[in-house]
């Protein structure tokens, strides 16, 4: 990846002004290397938020570490810190997980009456009949990831058209859900 120079020299500034003490430059490294820290976690752990929540932490060490001084290459310190965050996340998350399924073993026999009920099969049913064809039709393909515009297209009606029968077909299926929840 290519750094400018002058893009370069302005972190470094930021970062030896931090070393020098002056911490109101802080949220500028902080907008400057979290969304980095962030795609780098997303990389390790899987989840945006997690990885946030990771990025955000790695940069609040940063704040609190008394020896910024000896850091010799900043970026790398962070992104080192991030891979034992990710780490440590994992590793606490598989531990949960273990001590879950140990200590409350899921019967897979039995699953809830409610899983029983809202197979893929049963939720498609209750779809269809909730729905005339041409809204049950648009609701499959918007399931299947197209746009409203695509839609269209294969529909052979409006942009418009589509968004509307969509916001018409979640009204009803809305109710239907909400009836079998009474």
């Amino acid at each position: 990846m290519y750094i400018s120079a002058k893009k370069y020299d302005d972190e470094e500034s930021l970062w030896q002004r931090f070393v020098a003490g002056d911490k109101s430059v802080f949220g500028k490294l902080y907008s400057t290397y979290h969304k980095s820290l962030t795609a780098y976690c997303i990389g390790k752990v899987g989840s945006l938020e997690q990885a946030e929540n990771i990025a955000s932490d790695v940069l609040i060490k940063l704040l609190q570490y008394e020896k910024v001084s000896e850091i010799e290459n900043f970026e790398g310190w962070m992104f080192h810190v991030a891979k034992n965050e990710c780490l440590t996340y994992l590793s606490k998350n598989e531990r949960r997980r273990k001590l879950l399924n140990d200590n409350y073993p899921m019967e897979l026999e039995r699953l809830p009456d409610v899983e029983m009920s809202f197979s893929m099969e049963n939720m498609d049913k209750l779809i269809r009949s909730a729905l005339d064809e041409k809204d049950y039709k648009i609701w499959q393909l918007h399931q299947q990831g197209y746009d409203n515009q695509e839609i269209a297209d294969i529909i052979d009606t409006t942009e418009k058209t589509v968004a509307n029968r969509k916001s018409i077909a979640r009204a009803k299926l809305k109710d239907v859900f909400k009836e079998l929840n009474e």
